[in-house]
């Protein structure tokens, strides 16, 4: 079986065998009996790199006016700078890109990321995606975008790296499942597609990553598992193969949320994609993303994803990132743009008018979101990534010394709020018997006998109830491994706390006022053997909150034998034996779980004396006191699970983390469960989670009655999308090549040994000779848009609203607060068609005081119908049968009813 369009190891300047490549030396045998049909699976070329252009709406239009005009008077040197990174560390943030000084233009400044600025202080370290996600609430989670932008913006920060669709959350046990919202598409989609719209309203570029099919840290990149982590026999890096169908309508489905929203950029994953690099896969950059979801802004690399300089760009990549120098070693090591994609343009392997897409894609992000008014307002970075000193080199130990931290405190009373809020309203509550919850305390108590109806006396136990040894920061990018409050995962998508509250702070602060005695215990008990105390606290307290947790995070760390991926979904620092001991001697036992992910709670959530149970994501810099608001009853909990919580392990998809000899070294991890992700794998393979995708329960009691849907329009939909949008012409870019000698370093040009530059070192450098294209290279750009794009999102039909549906939700009290309105459509089964039982395709969250109802309503696109067809390679509408449910989970579904086409 050849392995077709992978070229990985041709780099710019020459050959570099890539050891990441699909290893072209094996003689690959069809699946045999039994074996997975996606085993060694490819993935069709397509050529060439769509023009961007010409297949834009009106947000994007004067954008790319600009950035034409813009791009118009730049040299060669210049557009290859704008799209290259300047190497690792050789500027003030995570990825720096060259300036271009004869038009005053600053280089890009890239940081990461999704709980605030990393690598710099005087910021907020906001709840994950997945304690966001948790929340359900779509205002909120574009009040956290916001925040998150403001601080990045007030940095000096061009480029947010962030939000998070790729992992969706496949695989329970997934190390960076934490920075995504959920492991539902539409759900995925919803929440990114706010996300990047609130970063980019504040004037800065929102980055969509990590696209795609990038769903375990396992294997991601060579260099870091062959070699850092001795899996010596790895010969290349994780295939995750997938078919056409589970591509778009699963892991594709978000990233078009994204682009019709307007993301500028996009970021392609570590992975190979059906045996070709995610980066370098010419179907999934040029025909998926930028024809069929007719993305218009640019694609960068992850940090040393690019494995190559000519295949890459003629692939779809238009920005290098960091540019070099982030290993010792390729294929994630050399410096695939800067000189190298200078040489490629003059010696005509590279298109110049290829450059001039890429020049002008990076340029109309830049226009779009007016980040030229925002550098006005801020001015450039005022931090460094690599120190907080004060003074320091500006190019990692090279360069002048200058100040790099001015220490500016982008902290605001907004941030702090919607920080607390999104903390809160993450928070789940799974268990609540005979109403254990909310805590009930009495302000006079120190004036009263005891009636056993008020506290008297809390016990609060376990490693997470309290602070990590070294404090809030207690290890770099957070890979903390002696306990603490799990606030964060571990990883790039780690921040500086600027403080944290513990769980023990806010009973304190709450219990201590109302006279009420707290005594607690914050030790592994079973590690050290040594259970007096917590015996002692179990059994003497009214109430036992046990506070436990699980993290993961991103695979260049290590924490308790975890690479990233964790090897199991167990809570750790011995949370299970110390809740079942608790359970033994006290009748009342609260716990409260913050985990990265789903964890197993079947070794005790069905005991008696387990009265209660609060799960949230890591909650950021107020996880203890937002846990507290919601343990004493100043906030009815609200908060959905974002996945399922299954009963037994086996039933999640499982890691892949040993190499089989049959793969060669080569990791094949296949998507054999097809568009069955999360619950609806549980679906349908009829297996009973213990709690569901959407579970969670309130203080008070809610119902929902007069479920309606109606055709939104005069006609129903079509079978078939109509006619993409005609394409604008092809752009007039000059192609013409520069003579080399103006591409050589300029006279006494001061040069710095790892900085990367645009320039040669003499004209001998370009030479004749034949390039080996990949198969089916062409430079002729269509004529006609495929029939699923034509726009940003793809087919503007697809985002027309075909039905709307409404119901009825009343608070039945005891309490107010708020509560989740979910909509599943269950769509019809063909022969040719076959689909999860239901989908989500709508949520809403509204607040009502007790006794209060209100009509919640859903709109239902035309995309929201749709399967995917791989024959005509666009959408289609089925006639038939849809049912459409509402409730308050994904199986708690108090409404149905259908509609026919």
């Amino acid at each position: 079986m050849r392995l077709t369009t992978a070229v990985a190891g041709i780099s710019l300047a020459g050959s570099l065998v890539s050891a990441s490549s699909s290893p072209e030396e094996l003689v690959l045998k069809a699946p045999s009996d039994g074996a997975s049909p996606l085993n060694w699976a490819t993935s069709p070329p397509y050529y060439p790199s769509p023009f961007a252009q010409r297949a834009i709406d009106d947000q994007w239009a004067a954008a790319f006016a600009k950035a034409e005009e813009f791009v118009g008077q730049l040299t060669l040197a210049e557009k290859v700078n704008i799209t290259s990174g300047i190497g690792w560390m050789m500027g003030p943030c995570l990825g720096n890109t060259g300036d271009v000084p004869r038009l005053n233009f600053s280089g890009f400044c890239l940081q990461d990321g999704p709980l605030g600025v990393r690598s710099t202080d005087y910021i907020s370290a906001f709840p994950a995606a997945l304690t966001a996600g948790s929340s359900f609430n779509k205002d909120l989670l574009y009040e956290r975008a916001k925040a998150l932008a403001l601080e990045h913006k007030h940095k000096g920060v061009d480029i947010l790296l962030g939000p998070v669709a790729g992992p969706l959350g496949r695989q329970a046990a997934g190390g960076r499942n934490w920075e995504g919202f959920g492991a539902d598409s539409y759900f995925s989609g919803i929440a990114c597609g706010i996300t990047v719209k609130g970063i980019q309203d504040q004037g800065i570029i929102a980055n969509a990553k990590h696209f795609i099919a990038n769903e375990q840290e396992h294997f991601r990149q060579y260099s870091e598992w062959n070699r850092h982590w001795g899996y010596e026999d790895m010969t290349a890096i994780l295939s995750s193969n997938i078919d056409d169908r589970t591509l778009h309508e699963v892991y594709a489905w978000p990233f078009a949320d994204m682009i019709k929203a307007g993301v500028g950029s996009v970021m392609c994953s570590y992975n190979q994609v059906n045996n070709s690099q995610a980066c370098q896969n010419s179907y999934l950059l040029n025909n998926v993303l930028k024809e069929q979801l007719g993305f218009p802004g640019f694609v960068m690399s992850d940090w040393g994803a690019f494995h190559s300089g000519v295949a890459t760009v003629l692939s779809g990549g238009d920005m290098n990132m960091p540019g070099g120098n982030i290993t010792p070693n390729p294929p994630e090591g050399p410096a695939y743009f800067s000189s190298n994609l200078t040489l490629s343009v003059l010696n005509g392997t590279v298109p110049s008018s290829r450059l001039d897409d890429m020049a002008v894609r990076v340029m109309a992000a830049y226009y779009l979101v007016n980040l030229d008014e925002t550098r006005k307002e801020v001015g450039g970075p005022s931090f460094s990534s690599w120190t907080l000193d004060d003074i320091d080199n500006l190019y990692n130990g090279e360069g002048p010394v200058a100040v790099v931290n001015k220490h500016i405190n982008v902290r605001t009373d907004y941030s702090d709020k919607i920080a607390e809020q999104l903390a809160v309203e993450g928070i789940v509550l799974l268990k609540n018997v005979d109403n254990a919850l909310p805590l009930k305390t009495d302000d006079n108590i120190r004036d009263l006998y005891y009636d056993g109806k008020a506290l008297r006396k809390i016990g609060v136990l376990g490693v997470a109830a309290g602070s990590h040894p070294n404090g809030p920061n207690c290890q770099e990018d957070m890979a903390c491994s002696d306990g603490g409050v799990m606030a964060s995962g571990w990883g790039s998508g780690a921040v500086k706390f600027p403080f944290l509250y513990t769980p023990i702070e806010g009973i304190n602060a709450r219990a201590i006022p109302a006279g009420i005695q707290v005594d607690y215990e914050t030790r592994n008990n079973a590690v050290e053997n040594n259970w007096k105390e917590f015996d002692r606290i179990s059994s003497e307290s009214d109430v036992v909150i046990i506070v436990a947790g699980a993290s993961a995070g991103e695979s260049f760390l290590e924490v308790d034998g975890n690479i990233g991926d964790r090897k199991n979904v167990s809570l750790w620092y011995g949370a299970d034996e110390q809740i079942k001991r608790a359970s033994k001697l006290n009748s009342n036992v609260v716990v409260v779980i913050n985990s990265v992910g789903p964890v197993d709670l079947e070794q005790w959530i069905e005991h008696p004396n387990v009265t209660a149970v609060l799960f949230s994501g890591p909650q950021g810099e107020f996880a203890g006191e937002a846990t507290a608001q919601v343990l004493f009853g100043e906030v009815n909990p609200s908060g959905r699970l974002p996945f399922t919580i299954a009963k037994d392990e086996k039933d999640y998809i499982p890691i892949l983390d040993t190499l089989i000899p049959e793969d060669h070294g080569a990791p094949q991890d296949n998507f054999d469960e097809g568009l069955y992700v999360d619950y609806k794998y549980f679906d349908h393979h009829d297996i009973e989670p213990r709690y569901e995708f959407g579970y969670g329960l309130s203080y008070s009691n809610w119902s929902f009655s007069k479920l309606s849907v109606k055709l939104a329009g005069k006609e129903k939909p079509s079978e078939h999308l109509p006619p993409p949008p005609a394409l604008a012409p092809v752009p007039n870019y000059n192609e013409a090549i520069p003579s080399p000698e103006e591409l050589v370093f300029p006279k006494d040009f001061q040069k710095f040994d790892k900085f990367l530059y645009p320039y040669i070192e003499n004209v001998s450098q370009v030479t004749e000779g034949e390039y080996p294209y990949p198969e089916g290279y062409s430079t002729e750009q269509p004529e006609t848009a495929s029939l699923a794009g034509g726009a940003p999102g793809g087919n503007p039909a697809l985002w027309e609203v075909a039905y709307t549906a409404k119901a009825t939700i009343k608070n039945e009290g005891p309490y107010g607060g708020a509560y989740v309105a979910q909509l599943y459509l269950g769509l019809p089964q063909t022969d040719e068609f076959q689909s999860p039982i239901r989908q989500l395709r709508g949520f809403e969250k509204i607040s009502l005081e007790p006794g209060k109802s209100t009509v919640v309503n859903f709109d239902l696109l035309v995309r929201d119908l749709s399967v995917w067809d791989t024959a005509s390679q666009s959408w289609i509408v089925q006639r038939g049968t849809y049912t459409v449910y509402v409730g308050s989970s994904s199986r708690n579904l108090e409404l149905k009813t259908t509609f026919t086409i």
